[in-house]
């Protein structure tokens, strides 16, 4: 199911970590990554591998936003919504992307790179409006500068 990539950083994650649920997270950013999603055969995947019941994997896979049960493009573009970020003007770089992009919140671009994602913050209010694509801080972010983030 995964490559011998993502094996190794999974196997490596749990050599590092003192129990199993420790490398839980690693575990599902890394098959989230690899297979773009971590629906009901992924997360069976992962407590076979890591020895953990299915219903500990569902927990914390439902905890993350970052983590989706349905598959995301190539790349996810996260626009945060944080109070920084909406002060400084998150609504229209949102509505920007929606435009440019011709999806709505939660959609995947036709040709399947980019899934559009709100979320609640991406941890760099510094950078306020800020986004992520993929595992990459961005901002500040204005509506703009969006046609950059999209050409990958």
């Amino acid at each position: 199911m995964l490559s011998k990539e993502a094996l190794r950083e999974i196997e490596a994650a749990r050599a590092e970590e003192e129990s199993a649920r420790h490398a839980l997270l690693t575990a599902l950013r890394t098959v989230q990554r690899e297979r773009r999603q971590v629906g009901p055969e992924e997360i069976a995947y992962i407590a076979d591998l890591l020895g953990l019941s299915p219903a500990v994997v569902q927990g914390v896979a439902r905890f993350y936003d970052q983590i989706t049960e349905t598959p995301t493009g190539q790349h996810v573009l996260s626009l945060c919504r944080g109070i920084s970020c909406y002060l400084c003007g998150a609504d229209d770089v949102a509505a920007e992307v929606r435009q440019l992009l011709g999806v709505e919140t939660g959609g995947t671009t036709a040709d399947g790179q980019f899934t559009l994602r709100l979320v609640e913050c991406v941890g760099a209010c510094d950078r306020a409006p800020a986004a992520m694509v993929d595992d990459r801080f961005v901002g500040p972010v204005q509506a703009d500068t969006i046609h950059a983030l999209t050409k990958l």
